[in-house]
């Protein structure tokens, strides 16, 4: 049986040469003490090595006084004077070991205790305290936040912002992690986990959002269920995208509306051709795929939302192309947001675009439409006109009164041929206000009022809507109001006041079988949007929207030609009594 030594270091076999102080401390001895408190066991029973150890091992006293002070009062420190010198000489070179194996936690508890030493009473420092005032600080943010917000609502990005010489941007490569990284949250807590070859080894998710010339095998989200129907869509964005061969007798219209009808019909499959798609633009080394890729998310965005788990991170997706001029991504990505804030407030279509329609959508960035844009921007469309409100508005109403619409019984409450509707709009957007062939007054009824609803904005701003309401029956109040409006919008309110005038009269009234009370019922939605999103209040708003526009109907007097061609002032004023 070898020979132990006992010591403050612990047990020393010789056989084994354990030297961890954790294997000979009882945990029941343990005392947790200040730093710079100094053990009651310092100097007791020291042993005093008698060879010189500093000749041959350099040690510093610090090593020695760290020792020290792992040690526990408890233990004991004698050493038994029967053994041979041999064996001290070796317990001393064991020590010494010790304190190599400690030497660097030394100097940092040493570090540390000299900074504690280093606090003494405050200081009487007028200008440190206050510039170590929390207050002072969080003025400062606060003043700092302000002036970013304040910037941020004149220009969204300082970097896009800047022109000329000093114009920097983002290198390509972080560009390209910037545009990843938008979708890629939302992609790692929603998209299914992918697997391939033999041993089913997880597909990472950076090659699950690149673009790919290859078909997929499930869909990319978790939630859906539709495998097949997931997969044909994937497999339809690749045909129109000329990323797939495409067959001999394929028709990118039917395939288009096949998509689109998918999303329209089948609410959670929304999420995943939106995401399809933009899979599809990441990465994607083909200019031509780029521009017909964006040309889809431009229909696409007309036509339904995406969730709102998928809204943020598709806008910044969105967003970050703003400034890509390659291919005139830019001028596609901005029309896609602008879309994609008006389908996600409205929700999405009733039915499938027609073909014309989805042309039609396709060129909408370069060509914008009469329909769905605010006023202002449509008015410049049409700068060199000498018409003083939107052109689309004469034309319609005259082409009411041509197709004997005054007589039409029914008149704005049925509702035109939808096919003929959606070929007079197709017409209209492309430039050409002829209505030959048409011969039914309520198809340029029915898009009037789909043109007034259309608008970004409500014709009577949502910041009048509370006034509109409560004051419904006073003529005064309600004609104060109309005249309160921006000049475009109020020329446009008074002239189509002036136009449903035409079929109050009692001698009309008998054909169309339309009084004044259907008259407002009927236009009073395409005057006012109620800003609530409760139902019940909604409803119960109704009627005084109705009241305010019979109102007006019934009290308001203006010239229609003034309305639609002088330059003058044109206000509404109160009927005159007779």
């Amino acid at each position: 049986m070898s020979s132990t030594i006992i010591y403050g270091a612990g047990s020393l076999d010789e056989d084994t040469k354990r030297h961890s102080r954790s294997l000979d401390l009882d945990p029941a001895s343990r005392t947790a003490r200040h730093l710079h408190q100094r053990s009651v066991s310092d100097g007791v029973d020291m042993f005093i090595p008698t060879e010189p150890i500093a000749t041959t091992i350099p040690m510093s006293n610090s090593v020695f006084s760290l020792y020290k002070k792992f040690g526990s009062p408890g233990r004991n420190r004698s050493l038994n004077h029967h053994c041979e010198s041999n064996k001290q000489s070796q317990f001393s070179k064991s020590r010494a070991s010790i304190g190599s194996a400690f030497s660097s936690l030394s100097s940092s508890r040493k570090s540390c205790s000299q900074r504690f030493s280093c606090v003494s009473s405050p200081v009487n420092n007028p200008g440190a305290a206050e510039a170590m005032s929390p207050m002072i600080k969080y003025n400062t943010i606060n003043e700092e936040q302000a002036t970013i917000v304040a910037y941020d609502e004149k220009t969204p990005s300082y970097l896009l912002a800047q022109t000329g010489e000093s114009k920097r941007s983002l290198p390509c490569s972080l560009q390209q992690e910037i545009n990843q990284f938008s979708i890629d949250g939302f992609a790692h807590k929603y998209f299914a986990t992918h697997k391939r070859g033999l041993f089913r080894r997880a597909i990472p998710m950076n090659e699950l959002l690149s673009w790919t010339r290859d078909s997929i095998k499930q869909p990319l989200l978790l939630s859906n269920k539709n495998y097949k129907d997931a997969l044909k869509c994937f497999k339809i964005l690749q045909l129109l995208m000329h990323d797939r061969q495409r067959p001999k007798h394929f028709n990118s219209m039917e395939s288009f509306q096949a998509l689109l009808s998918c999303g329209i019909s089948k609410g959670q499959m929304r999420d995943e051709i939106y995401v399809q798609v933009c899979r599809q633009l990441n990465k994607n080394p083909r200019g031509e795929s780029i521009r017909k890729g964006w040309e889809i998310l431009c229909v696409i965005s007309v036509t339904f939302p995406p969730s709102k788990n998928l809204e943020s991170s598709l806008f910044r997706f969105v967003e970050q192309h703003h400034n890509v001029t390659a291919n005139q991504v830019d001028v596609l990505s901005k029309y896609v947001s602008l879309k994609l804030i008006r389908i996600c407030s409205r929700g999405a279509r009733g039915k499938v675009l027609s073909p014309a329609e989805i042309e039609r959508a396709m060129e909408a960035p370069f060509k914008p439409s009469v329909f769905g844009e605010p006023l202002d921007v449509i008015m410049e469309q049409q700068k060199d006109d000498s018409s003083r409100i939107p052109k689309i508005v004469t034309f319609l109403t005259n082409a009411v009164h041509d197709l004997n619409g005054q007589t039409s019984e029914g008149i704005f409450r049925v509702p035109g041929d939808a096919d003929a509707v959606t070929e007079l709009r197709i017409r209209i957007e492309n430039g050409n206000y002829d209505s030959t062939g048409f011969d039914d007054p309520n198809v340029p009824a029915s898009l009037l009022k789909y043109w007034l609803r259309d608008l970004s904005e409500p014709l009577i701003p949502t910041s009048l809507y509370d006034d509109c309401i409560s004051n419904a029956h006073d003529k005064e109040k309600a004609v104060e109001i109309i005249n309160s409006l921006p000049e475009i919008n109020r020329r446009i309110a008074l002239y189509m006041i002036r136009f449903l005038q035409d079929f109050s009269d009692p001698q009309v009234i008998e054909h169309t079988l339309m009084n004044v009370v259907n008259l407002a019922m009927v236009f009073a939605p395409n005057f006012l949007r109620c800003p609530s999103v409760n139902l019940t209040t909604i409803f119960e708003n109704s009627k005084y929207e109705q009241a305010f526009l019979k109102t007006l109907i019934t009290e308001l007097e203006v010239d229609k030609e003034a309305c639609a061609f002088q330059d003058m002032d044109i206000i509404g004023r109160i009927k005159v009594a007779q």
